[in-house]
């Protein structure tokens, strides 16, 4: 049986059909949604707007959802992530399989700033782009996920 950490993953976008492109501090190259881990009483929703303000330093006065998921998706970890981490006796991820992840549609202006430096630095920077460079730039385990998510918010054609 497989386990899935929940987790709630956001695409910023600035309404303009531009999407936010997250690069990892610790993979360069990597572009990620803003997105992490479903604490023990939240709910996705309060999860989102907490990884908003943690990873890129966004209030709600600053953003609005407009689109959010029924349902999430998961994706499975490769099996070296998943070696790695398990060999590592207490690693959080360790217990999981893969992730479930809850998307959401956060809409902010053009010209909003971004603080990557509110919480513990987890890009090394971000910046706007299109929705398929965003999908171009994800890990290719995450990448089904993504583009189902980027198609239902209407961010991109169905191929």
């Amino acid at each position: 049986m497989s386990t899935f950490r929940p987790n709630a993953a956001v695409i910023v976008t600035d309404g303009n059909g531009r999407v936010l492109l997250c690069e990892r501090e610790d993979l360069p190259g990597a572009i990620q949604t803003v997105q992490g881990g479903i604490d023990e009483g939240e709910t996705p929703e309060m999860a989102a707007r907490r990884e908003l303000h943690e990873e890129i330093g966004l209030s709600p006065p600053h953003y609005e959802f407009v689109a959010s998921l029924p349902n999430p998706m998961r994706y499975e970890w490769p099996q070296e992530l998943l070696d790695r981490w398990r060999a590592q006796p207490g690693d959080r991820f360790s217990a999981y399989d893969g992730q479930e992840q809850y998307f959401f549609l956060a809409r902010v202006s053009p010209d909003a700033t971004f603080n990557l430096d509110a919480h513990a630095r987890e890009f090394s920077r971000c910046s706007w782009g299109t929705p398929q460079q965003m999908l171009d730039g994800a890990w290719e385990y995450k990448r089904s996920v993504l583009k189902s998510a980027l198609e239902q918010f209407g961010l991109i054609k169905e191929k």
